[in-house]
C-alpha cells in the first residue's frame, strides 16, 4: 500500500470571466497541495477565439512557472466544468490538476503535412510503449482527420486506450484554440500519454438502454443495412418499436439508435456491450436503413433508446462500478448533454462528484467524445467519457465495465407514428 504522500491527488477550480486566470490557477494549486504532473485547462470564450487563446496561454505560462515539470494541455470550449459548477456559453476558465507520483507523462502535438504521394499525412504522433496506460487527446475536428488520428494510437498488441474529445470553441474552422505548455494553436491536436504508473481508468457512458432482441446483420454495404435476421431492416425496426410501451414508443419517434456489438459472437445484454450509432435515414422502397458507421454482414446489432433518464441511469451505473472513492476525475461530456438534455449544465459533474465521492471533477463540453468500448477506441456522440484518477493503481485494465438494468416493455401498436418516423 502506498503511503499518503505517494498517492495521486487532484484539484480543480472554475472561475467565471476571462480575467480570472491567475485566481483560477492559484485556487487549484493551493487545493492540490503538491507538485502537479498534469494540468488540463479549458476556456469558454463565446465568439472571441483570440481572447480564449490569450487566456489559455496565460494559464499555461503560470502553471509552468509554478511547476516546470507539469504537462499542460487545454483548449477553448462550448462550456467548462470545475468543482461544484459548470458553465455553458458563458466566459469562464476551468483548471484541473493531477499529481501522479512515479508516473511518466509524454506530451505531443499532432498536425498535418503534405503526404509523399499527395494528400495529407500526420506528424507529431507520440511513440507508444507497451506499458503505456492511456492517452488524453484533444482534437480540432476542422483541421485533423479524426478517425485516422484515433486509429494511430495502436500498438503491436492492440489499441492504447484514448480518452478525450473534439474541442468546441466554435462552429467554424479557426474558431477554436488548443494549448500545449503555454503555446497556442488554431489547428491539429494536443495531448499526453500516461505510462503504467499512472493510476487512471477510463469509462464511457453512452447513455442508452437496449430494446428488443439482438439481431445479426444478414445484408449490408458500407453504412447501409439491408436486412436484419433475414428480413428487411425497416420491418425489424417496426417489430421492435411496436412492442414497446407508449412512453418508449414516443421516445423512439424522437430518436432511435443502433448498437453495434464489439463482439460479434456475443448477444450483449447491456448497452456497454455495444458501440452506439445514430440511425441516419431509411429507404422505404427497399427497407434498408443507414447508420452512422460502417456495418459488416455478420455483425450483431441491437436497437437502443436514449433520453435523460437512461443517460442519468447509465452514468450512475458507471460511477458505481468504479468502486472505491477516487482522487478525482476529468469529464469529457457532449455539448448536447448539459442543460440541453438535463435542464442544468452541472448534471454529469454532479453525478460523478456524488458517485465517485470526490469534489475534484473537472472537464468540458465537447463536440464529440473519444473513449474505449470493448477494447477499441471510438468517436462517440451524446456521451460522457471519464478519466478516473485512483489514489494508486488498482486495476490491470483501464476500461471499466459495469452492468445495466433490463427493460420490460408492454406490447402496443404505433404503426402510423413509425411510418412517419421511418418513412421516406
Amino acid at each position: 500500500m502506498a503511503s499518503g504522500d505517494q498517492q495521486a491527488r487532484c484539484a480543480t477550480a472554475l472561475r467565471p470571466g476571462l480575467g480570472t486566470v491567475p485566481e483560477a490557477v492559484a485556487e487549484a494549486m493551493d487545493a492540490l497541495g503538491a507538485a502537479p504532473s498534469l494540468a488540463i485547462v479549458q476556456v469558454c470564450a463565446p465568439g472571441d477565439p483570440l481572447a480564449g487563446g490569450r487566456a489559455l496561454a496565460h494559464a499555461g505560462q503560470l502553471l509552468r512557472e509554478a511547476s516546470a515539470d507539469c504537462t499542460v494541455v487545454g483548449s477553448t470550449a462550448h462550456g467548462v466544468i470545475g468543482g461544484s459548477d459548470s458553465l455553458e456559453l458563458q466566459p469562464g476558465i476551468s483548471v484541473w490538476l493531477a499529481s501522479l507520483p512515479g508516473a511518466q507523462l509524454r506530451a505531443f502535438r499532432i498536425a498535418t503535412v503534405p503526404g509523399p504521394s499527395g494528400g495529407l499525412a500526420l506528424t507529431g504522433l507520440p511513440e507508444l510503449h507497451d506499458d503505456d496506460r492511456v492517452a488524453v487527446l484533444l482534437i480540432d475536428p476542422w483541421t485533423l482527420p479524426a478517425d485516422e488520428t484515433i486509429a494511430a494510437f495502436t500498438r503491436v498488441d492492440g489499441p492504447l486506450p484514448v480518452v478525450g474529445g473534439f474541442v468546441s470553441g466554435g462552429g467554424r474552422r479557426g474558431d477554436s484554440r488548443l494549448m500545449l505548455d503555454g503555446a497556442v494553436f488554431d489547428n491539429g491536436a494536443v495531448g499526453v500519454v500516461l505510462d503504467a504508473q499512472a493510476p487512471v481508468r477510463a469509462v464511457v457512458s453512452q447513455g442508452c438502454r437496449p430494446i428488443g432482441d439482438a439481431m445479426t446483420v444478414t445484408g449490408a454495404a458500407g453504412n447501409s443495412i439491408a436486412t436484419l435476421a433475414g428480413a428487411p431492416a425497416l420491418d425489424r425496426l417496426r417489430e421492435v418499436i411496436s412492442s414497446l410501451d407508449s412512453d418508449d414508443q414516443a421516445l423512439a419517434v424522437r430518436g432511435l439508435h443502433l448498437g453495434i456489438a464489439h463482439d460479434a459472437h456475443r448477444e450483449g445484454d447491456v448497452a456497454s456491450d455495444y458501440v452506439i450509432r445514430g440511425i441516419l435515414g431509411v429507404d422505404a422502397a427497399t427497407g434498408a436503413i443507414a447508420v452512422g458507421d460502417e456495418v459488416e454482414v455478420g455483425a450483431v446489432v441491437r436497437l437502443h433508446l436514449r433520453d435523460a433518464d437512461s443517460a442519468d441511469a447509465d452514468l450512475r451505473s458507471m460511477a458505481s462500478a468504479v468502486g472505491d472513492a477516487a482522487s478525482g476525475a476529468y469529464l469529457f461530456t457532449c455539448n448536447g448533454r448539459g442543460s440541453a438534455m438535463f435542464t442544468t449544465p452541472d448534471h454529469d459533474a454532479a453525478v460523478l462528484r456524488e458517485g465517485l465521492r470526490t469534489p475534484q471533477v473537472g472537464g468540458f463540453f465537447a463536440a464529440g467524445e473519444i473513449g474505449p468500448v470493448g477494447g477499441a477506441n471510438h468517436l462517440h456522440g451524446f456521451t460522457a467519457v471519464v478519466l478516473v484518477v485512483d489514489p494508486i493503481v488498482v486495476e490491470p485494465d483501464v476500461e471499466v465495465a459495469r452492468e445495466h438494468a433490463g427493460n420490460g416493455p408492454e406490447a402496443l401498436d404505433l404503426d402510423a407514428e413509425l411510418r412517419a418516423l421511418l418513412g421516406p
